[in-house]
């Protein structure tokens, strides 16, 4: 992958990141309220209604949207023998920097203030951390991005090694267009070779 393709994927991968976490605090904080507000008065609607759980809805939406995505990069660049561990981590550092660095300056702004509710808003998907762990805003989002890096990386090597075991010509396999019956006698030379060494 060269500088200028590997620059044009992070950057569409950041703004992907960017967009589903944007999407999935509109599902969390939008659409949930609405349907549970259609479900009849009772223990399940208040369950339901729950920041946390609606949290953690979000989170899941981000990694629902970005896992298959992840999954076919690491299938189509498979395809195109072009891997490259050290491109794809890379990447996901860029999306977890740039998403996680603001986070870093909430306590600049007052407790109650609008730039405040911002910040409550962009990382909503990590709010069910800091509540259920207990654990500072910072930190919570800091665990959340590499929980979802974590992820994403797996899905990318995962489909990688898949496609590469479905087609074995590839990946510093066998020559494409090279027949089964060539390899094979190949291989008997190379074994007679030996003996005889």
């Amino acid at each position: 992958m060269d500088s200028l393709k590997f620059l044009l994927y992070t950057l569409a991968r950041i703004g992907l990141l960017i967009a589903c976490a944007a999407f999935s605090v509109f599902v969390g904080m939008v659409i949930c309220p609405a349907i549970v507000s259609l479900l009849p008065d009772g223990s399940v609607r208040e369950a339901l209604i729950n920041d946390a759980l609606r949290s953690f809805i979000s989170f899941a939406v981000v990694l629902l949207m970005l896992l298959p995505v992840f999954a076919d990069d690491g299938k189509k660049h498979a395809a195109y023998e072009i891997w490259s561990s050290v491109n794809i981590t890379i990447t996901l550092i860029f999306m977890v920097m740039v998403y996680f660095i603001p986070s870093i300056f909430r306590d600049s702004f007052e407790p109650h203030g609008k730039a405040n509710a911002f910040f409550e808003i962009a990382y909503f998907p990590f709010e069910w951390i800091q509540e259920k762990l207990g654990m500072d805003f910072v930190l919570s989002v800091f665990i959340g991005l590499a929980v979802i890096a974590a992820l994403l990386l797996w899905a990318y090597v995962a489909a990688f090694r898949k496609y590469g075991k479905e087609h074995p010509f590839i990946l510093g396999g066998a020559k494409r267009g090279e027949s089964k019956i060539v390899r094979e006698e190949e291989e008997e030379i190379e074994e007679v070779n030996l003996l005889n060494e």
